[in-house]
């Protein structure tokens, strides 16, 4: 049986900037366990152009809880 992970890649775009992808994988329980779902979400991140440097992280990762606060402090009001 196959679980269905959400997954994003903060890598470079095709402008050179930095840039979130959006994808998935669909993985075992040991492939989880082994890391290999990191691996089909920067697999996919480079077929879809995206360039190094790029990390993948999945709903489970600190990068994933704490994104909500990157939200909050980005959200800087212009006067």
């Amino acid at each position: 049986m196959f679980n269905h992970i959400r997954m994003v890649v903060l890598a470079t775009n095709a402008e050179g900037s930095p840039d979130f992808f959006l994808t998935f994988a669909d993985v075992t329980d040991t492939q989880y366990m082994h890391g290999l779902h990191y691996d089909m979400a920067l697999a996919r991140a480079e077929d879809e152009g995206y360039e190094r440097p790029m990390i993948a992280f999945d709903p489970n990762d600190a990068a994933a809880r704490r994104l909500h606060e990157v939200v909050a402090y980005l959200d800087v009001k212009h006067t």
